[in-house]
């Protein structure tokens, strides 16, 4: 099956980001076309999209450009146009160096760790906001960051107090936990 290949503005619109936003990505060398036309038109594979995505949340995330661009260059080495991995890729199909492919490897564990410690964190202090200035009314975060269809809807949970935390949110900080606050006050921090 030959893959759909998007041009600039089409890609664009299925990221849900600006022409000027793949174009600025394409000239600093983090997002690369698949084929060129004989016009000089850019067209970029169904993975591009994925890749695409992939550069906003690592960005987001903290990611310097090259760490962004070592992270879809290591993917693309090592799957084909549509996503599907290769499993006959080799070391010498990706163009990094081992000491930046460690740092690399550095910078995306301590990005897991934090999010693995703050993810129910996170999830609280959504739904406190969500309940407390928005009536319920916002759609899940990842359903409204990559499907744009997504129903409008909150988390069932949102209009109810989490039990985990019977002291709720702080006030002056709603996304720490009750835990996290008693531990502050005993040890004198915060």
């Amino acid at each position: 099956m030959t893959p759909t290949y998007y041009t600039t503005a089409e890609l664009a619109r299925a990221a849900q980001v600006t022409r000027r936003t793949v174009m600025h990505y394409a000239e600093l060398g983090l997002l690369t076309p698949d084929q060129v036309t004989a016009s000089g038109r850019a067209l970029y594979g169904p993975y591009a999209l994925r890749l695409l995505r992939d550069l906003i949340d690592l960005r987001a995330l903290g990611f310097t450009l090259e760490e962004a661009r070592d992270a879809v260059t290591l993917r693309r080495a090592t799957h084909d146009v549509s996503g599907v991995y290769r499993r006959d890729w080799t070391r010498a199909d990706i163009p990094i160096d081992d000491e930046r492919l460690q740092a690399l490897q550095v910078k995306l564990r301590t990005v897991h760790d934090a999010y693995e410690r703050q993810a129910d964190n996170l999830a609280r202090f959504d739904r406190w906001l969500t309940k407390r200035f928005t009536g319920g009314q916002l759609p899940p975060a990842h359903a409204a960051a990559h499907d744009p269809a997504a129903p409008h809807t909150s988390e069932p949970d949102a209009s109810e107090p989490d039990a985990s935390d019977p002291d709720g949110p702080d006030p002056e900080n709603p996304g720490l936990e009750g835990t996290a606050r008693a531990d502050q006050g005993r040890s004198g921090q915060g």
